[in-house]
């Protein structure tokens, strides 16, 4: 999945026990050849070399954590 496919606002719900302390932790659980991972607002400074922010991906991310 390309970050600029995702939703204007994506919604996650999770196990608070699927939560991991570590993304090393996480690796050995990843499915398939490619993962995307998205770490915070995209920055870029190809249009015209004006820096614009959040230009691929959510404007918001709503995350939901419950109990098992």
């Amino acid at each position: 999945m390309l970050g600029s496919l995702l939703p204007e606002i994506h919604i996650a719900v999770l196990k608070s026990t699927d939560i991991l302390p570590s993304l090393p932790d996480a690796m050995p659980l990843v499915k398939g050849k490619n993962a995307v991972f998205i770490t915070g607002p995209s920055r870029t400074a190809d249009i015209e070399m004006t820096l614009s922010i959040g230009v691929h991906g959510p404007k918001e991310i709503h995350v939901f954590v419950t109990r098992n």
